[in-house]
């Protein structure tokens, strides 16, 4: 099944070593996005006492009635439109940022790492003094990008990669790629996903087996790989094309 595209204007704001700047240039953004758009405005956060204790944010939801949304279940009583994603964590800014509801996405970081991987597949517009993040690691070899995109075509992405068949296919592309010598950052495994439109849930499920491979683990491939013996060299060869 085709991954399903996520195309919608995405933001940087700064994190809280500005002070308050993140929040208002964010504020200021996704106020602009729905003004050009329509919609029913977001502000996602861990819990309501976050936008409570923040004298901006608690002033903006009040004044606006704007839909509020926290990280304990699925977002209600928001018809769709811009979100502003206070300080997420990496899980729940991917849940947000997949929701099919979602048409603009402002992100105001908090802990270093949470916001890497969704910055390097989205390349949001950088709100004042906001950088972008780098991703640590090596940047994933020619090579393990084309088995990610075999694996990409082959996968259900709507199972999010908890179909058996789906899970097989994706531990047969690593452990290929790792009986051939290659190696990789999870989080940069995690951030091509996204970038190549998979749903936050199998972007997640995608980094876990490549952790695990990383840590010298070897997850179980149940049944026989579907690949032919010599995948590794098409792999390479498409790489050297590319």
């Amino acid at each position: 099944m085709v991954a399903k595209k996520r195309n919608y204007p995405t933001a940087l704001a700064a994190g809280p070593e500005h002070g308050d700047t993140g929040v208002r240039d964010a504020l200021k953004w996704v106020v602009t996005q729905l003004e050009a758009q329509g919609g029913q405005l977001l502000v996602f956060a861990p819990g309501k006492q976050n936008v409570e204790n923040h004298d901006l944010l608690r002033e903006f939801t009040r004044r606006t009635g704007v839909a509020v949304g926290t990280w304990r279940g699925r977002v209600l009583g928001w018809s769709g439109g811009p979100v502003l994603a206070a300080w997420p964590d990496r899980q729940k800014l991917g849940e947000i940022a997949a929701d099919p509801r979602t048409t603009a996405l402002c992100v105001v970081p908090w802990a270093q790492g949470e916001v890497d991987a969704w910055s390097a597949a989205t390349t949001p517009e950088l709100l004042g003094p906001a950088t972008a993040p780098q991703l640590k690691g090596e940047p994933l070899d020619p090579v393990v990008v084309e088995g990610l995109k075999t694996l990409t075509a082959m996968v259900n992405h709507g199972n999010d990669l908890t179909g058996a068949l789906d899970r097989r296919d994706a531990v047969a592309v690593l452990r290929t790629l790792r009986d051939a010598g290659y190696r990789w950052n999870p989080e940069r495994v995690y951030a091509w996903a996204l970038g190549n439109d998979w749903s936050s849930g199998g972007a997640e499920r995608l980094r876990d087996l490549a952790t695990d491979f990383e840590k010298g683990k070897r997850p179980q491939l149940k049944g026989r790989s579907p690949f032919r013996p010599d995948i590794i060299e098409v792999w390479r060869s498409e790489a050297s094309d590319a």
